[in-house]
């Protein structure tokens, strides 16, 4: 008995039979290359990547700034503001021009100082008072914005009390206490931080980028699989009739698969498209071509459907992490910056959040929509040369 559990038999396996199927997928698995470097490298490449794109603090917030005042108190103010590394300074002339900067998305705080705030902190009457403008579309940054400058204002404050008590002697002391700046913060697009606003149009995104390119990536890889490729090709059917006879049915189902999360999201969650609904499905419509083009290339590239698969996780996890869905793009490092940057989900949910909550259109969207149809160009056309050499 003693030997027969030894050998396996006992529990109904075999240690000669298990050592000769490990060694055969062994093999197996050495004779494809992709699987390998996907299960050994892409853990490691993508908690490396990912690691270093939320590990950081917000900073260096893009703020506008217009200093009505521009004398030395209100400038001091803005010193300690640039100095507390929160947020980056950039001075326009008005605030029409600062609410336009923010509404266009190029910036995402601004800070009105008034024309009679020195006037106010040397009177000691009133207290002088900034406005701070923050973009709500993301409440939790809002909030931590808000929280920040409110704490910067604390700070210039007690630096205010301790520089007069210091160069005052005892019996005026009380006399020399400075008045205090107070800040009046005001949240656009998302007054309550409610941050439903800000994920579900983003999730929406997200579900259709990842549905799109599901659609075409087994679109090639499934013929050749089953055979039925080389008997396209015999056809008198071109490279490209066939590329985009593959791309236009997903394409009409992805957009109405788009309008009707679009219906689900309006009628059920209760967010209402602010903005143009028919730049809206332009540039859904380009997004989704874009999404097909990458889904059309991983076929080509692929042999067989499990690649695929692999592939498509491996673009799925920085698309979910790196373009802003979960994470701001602010506190990133450079070059994970180049990677979110070269990813078209990161427009496309730009565009998608300033149409639905800042109630923008192609005037301020234009730069983003521009760039997507050039991915979505680039990616029809790689993947029509691609295939055209491989065939060739």
């Amino acid at each position: 008995m003693l030997k027969a559990i030894a050998k396996g038999h006992f529990f109904g396996f075999t240690w000669a039979g298990i050592q000769s199927i490990f060694r055969k997928e062994m093999i197996q698995l050495m004779r494809d290359p992709y699987l390998v470097m996907f299960i050994i490298a892409l853990p490691v490449i993508q908690l490396l990547v990912t690691g270093l794109a939320v590990q950081r603090d917000l900073k260096h917030i893009p703020t506008v700034v217009v200093n009505y005042d521009r004398h030395t108190d209100s400038q001091e103010l803005m010193k300690d503001f640039e100095n507390s590394t929160l947020f980056d300074l950039q001075q326009v002339g008005s605030e029409e021009q600062a609410m336009a900067q923010i509404r266009k998305g190029d910036y995402r705080v601004g800070i009105i100082i008034p024309p009679d705030y020195s006037e106010k902190a040397l009177s000691g009457g009133e207290a002088p008072q900034i406005n701070l403008i923050v973009d709500g579309t993301q409440g939790t940054i809002a909030k931590t914005i808000v929280d920040g400058a409110n704490q910067i204002v604390l700070n210039h404050n007690r630096k205010l009390f301790t520089a007069s008590v210091a160069g005052s002697s005892a019996s005026d002391a009380a006399d020399a206490l400075p008045q205090g700046v107070s800040m009046k913060a005001k949240v656009l697009y998302n007054p309550k931080m409610s941050s439903a606003y800000y994920l579900v149009p983003a999730i929406l995104a997200i579900v259709m980028h990842m549905l799109t390119i599901l659609f075409t990536s087994f679109a090639i890889v499934r013929e050749r699989e089953s055979g039925t490729l080389e008997q396209l090709m015999v056809t008198p059917v071109r490279v490209t009739d066939l590329m985009l006879g593959k791309v236009l049915p997903y394409a009409f189902i992805g957009f109405l698969d788009m309008l009707l999360t679009l219906g689900v999201m309006v009628w059920f969650f209760n967010i209402s498209i602010t903005g143009s609904f028919w730049f809206l499905c332009l540039a859904s419509m380009i997004f989704i071509l874009c999404s097909l083009g990458i889904g059309l290339l991983i076929s080509i590239l692929c042999n067989t459907q499990v690649q695929a698969i692999q592939l498509t996780v491996a673009i799925f996890l920085p698309s979910l992490l790196l373009t802003g869905f979960v994470f701001p793009l602010e506190p990133m490092p450079w070059f994970i910056k180049i990677i979110s940057y070269s990813l078209p989900l990161t427009y496309y949910l730009e565009i998608i959040r300033g149409v639905v909550i800042k109630g923008v259109g192609g005037t301020e969207l234009w730069f983003q929509t521009l760039i997507l149809l050039a991915i979505a160009v680039g990616m029809l056309s790689t993947s029509i040369l691609r295939f055209n050499k491989q065939i060739n």
